[in-house]
């Protein structure tokens, strides 16, 4: 009998051990899937340090800025990219549309001394807001921002709005015409949707992406960035510019199930 015992309970300890990580998977309360999904999305980046001629720096320009939608009344201004989340998307001038948001991450700029939005952010300068859709998989859009995979925590916790620092110190870059501007994440807060002073001006130039929380979606995650480099793109470094690259890099601005449309990256 001792030795019965002795075999039943590590086998009994091993299926509970394998059904308790089954279960943690099902109901992501460990946030293994969202983990899983982040190793996957970087290695989705291809990270380079080739060198890059002038002409093929020019391309690379004019495909980021090229007018992809303009039949929708949507004007190009440049691209977003996060390598470390495997964040690459257009930039287009309308948050406040589906129109807008199912082309891609867009600027937002109404706030309580702008109403109608009639400035027009500038990358590198002021408060630049930008705003994508949350699809609540960890990879499309910004939702890969959201720490923990449909979990309100850390963002909201016993109805007490919150943050995260989990992003902090991660750069994020924007491209246009112009250049390229690096930010670094300096904080995650958590709001209410309707909340525009997170929009408001700033004198130090920094970034202030919007994206829904899951599934408490009458919320926004607000991830702060601050300026840190900019490069005009004769002189930006090969690597950051390779990220840019859409012949051999990913976009992740649409979902077939919800806003199918073509990908300017290589898929």
């Amino acid at each position: 009998m001792g030795k019965l015992i002795r075999r039943v309970v590590p086998a009994v300890l091993v299926g509970g051990v394998v059904a308790g990580g089954y279960y943690g998977y099902q109901e992501n309360t460990l946030n293994i899937r969202g983990t899983i999904q982040r190793e996957e999305l970087k290695q989705r980046v291809k990270v380079s340090n080739e060198k890059i001629t002038q002409s093929e720096r020019q391309a690379i320009v004019d495909r980021v800025m090229k007018e992809t939608h303009r039949d929708e009344g949507l004007h190009k201004q440049g691209f977003v990219s996060m390598p470390s989340l495997g964040i690459l998307q257009p930039i287009f001038d309308n948050a406040y549309s589906e129109v807008g948001l199912d082309a891609g991450a867009n600027y937002a700029n109404r706030t309580a001394d702008d109403p109608d939005g009639k400035q027009v952010p500038v990358m590198g300068q002021g408060n630049y807001g930008l705003a994508s859709h949350n699809f609540n998989d960890g990879k499309t859009g910004f939702s890969a921002l959201q720490e923990r995979l449909n979990q309100d925590a850390p963002y909201l916790v016993d109805g007490e709005l919150k943050g995260s620092d989990w992003l902090n110190g991660q750069p994020i870059y924007m491209a246009n015409r112009s250049g390229i501007y690096q930010y670094k994440v300096t904080d995650q807060i958590l709001v209410n949707k309707g909340d525009t002073d997170v929009l408001r001006q700033t004198q130090s130039p920094q970034l202030t992406i919007i994206s829904c929380l899951f599934p408490s979606t009458q919320y926004r995650i607000i991830t702060k960035a601050s300026l840190d480099k900019t490069w005009e793109w004769h002189n930006a470094p090969d690597k950051v510019v390779h990220y840019f690259d859409l012949t051999v890099q990913k976009t992740n601005a649409h979902a077939s199930w919800f806003n199918p449309g073509e990908e300017e990256g290589v898929n």
